[in-house]
């Protein structure tokens, strides 16, 4: 009824908090059949930034008009400062196509790529195709037309080094960096800049640090004709495996998160997986797991498990250790303590056979 107040349910109210800043009110608005004001009011009410005017400059307007034959629509949005759903909406109204290079490639689209590579420069063919630079070059490679080549392109933008070597934006921006990454700032007005950095500076810094990435997420010749380096750090990850850090998928995601409701333990998963341990609690923790996950088994306490169990019931470890007798018979038995559990007559207590 109009005038009444509206009541969100625990259901709506973690949707806003989890999409503030992903999904504008406006399409929350419509979403929850409610007023812009009631969406901002539960975003105020859990401390989240009420967005200012909608109104854009025509500096922004014109930014946007230059980018947008450029990047996806989802850059445009991280170099604008504004959600993906502003920039989408705010170019439609402009009669702007935008970039999205994951849509799937037609018949007519790699024949039309086919028959203009090498013919015009890279940006052009972009251009006329409505694709991101990066997205060219990845298709070229797999259509087999040739080796990434430059095309008077010789910049790489940080999202599409995410999506080439399988890192996070992160560890470039910050990792990277202070190891000697070239990023650098290429200003679009005033007020909006963005990083890049040159190809040669790119394989420079992967040469110089080869165990920062991991050479099996990167397709064959996606980094151009490989240099010698480039092929003995393949053979090397295959048996080496260097980057435990590497990007998560979310195949891996799905898997961790099976393998963890099926009772492994960090340890089982990590192993399965070929990740660290810690990586594996991280994700879980991330993932929202925290509150069910198990411990982590100091060295003090395998050693007083170690030290005790023959003279002590499962129930007193557990006890002086501040876990279950569940947890610590299950410890006992993965480390081939071998104990023997018999029932008290007098009290239906442990006691030791």
């Amino acid at each position: 009824m109009k005038g009444t107040k509206r009541e969100f349910t625990e259901e709506e109210i973690q949707y806003i908090i989890n999409n503030w800043g992903k999904e504008s009110a406006h399409s929350m608005k419509k979403k929850f059949n409610c007023s812009w004001y009631a969406v901002c009011k539960v975003a105020e009410k859990h401390g989240l930034e009420i967005p200012k005017s909608n109104e854009w400059t025509n500096e922004e307007i014109e930014t946007l008009k230059l980018l947008s034959d450029k990047y996806h629509y989802s850059e445009i949005a991280k170099i604008m400062n504004k959600t993906e759903n502003a920039i989408y909406i705010k170019a439609r109204r402009l009669g702007i196509t935008l970039i999205q290079d994951r849509r799937k490639w037609t018949k007519e689209e790699e024949t039309m790529l086919s028959d203009l590579w090498g013919t015009k420069s890279i940006e052009v063919i972009a251009k006329t195709m409505k694709r991101t630079v990066f997205s060219l070059k990845v298709k070229a490679v797999r259509m087999g037309l040739g080796p990434m080549v430059r095309n008077n392109y010789d910049l790489i933008t940080v999202s599409d080094m995410c999506d080439l070597l399988n890192v996070t934006r992160d560890r470039i921006t910050n990792t990277w960096i202070n190891l000697g990454l070239n990023l650098k700032k290429k200003r679009l007005t005033n007020n909006m800049s963005y990083y890049v950095i040159t190809w040669n500076d790119l394989m420079d810094f992967l040469e110089k640090n080869q165990n920062e990435w991991d050479s099996r997420c990167v397709e064959k010749n996606m980094l151009g004709t490989e240099p010698d380096w480039l092929k003995e750090k393949r053979k090397r990850d295959i048996e080496e495996n260097p980057l435990w850090y590497r990007k998560w998928t979310e195949d891996e995601k799905k898997q961790v998160e099976n393998l963890f409701k099926s009772g492994k333990d960090y340890l089982g998963i990590a192993e399965i997986i070929n990740r660290s341990e810690w990586s594996v609690a991280n994700l879980l923790r991330n993932m929202g797991y925290s509150y069910m996950l198990p411990q982590f088994w100091k060295g003090k306490e395998l050693k007083y498990l170690k030290e005790n169990y023959k003279d002590m019931t499962y129930s007193e470890i557990a006890e002086e250790l501040g876990r279950t007798t569940k947890a610590i018979g299950a410890k006992a038995e993965e480390l081939g303590y071998q104990k023997r559990l018999i029932k008290s007559k007098n009290n239906g207590g442990e006691s030791n056979g």
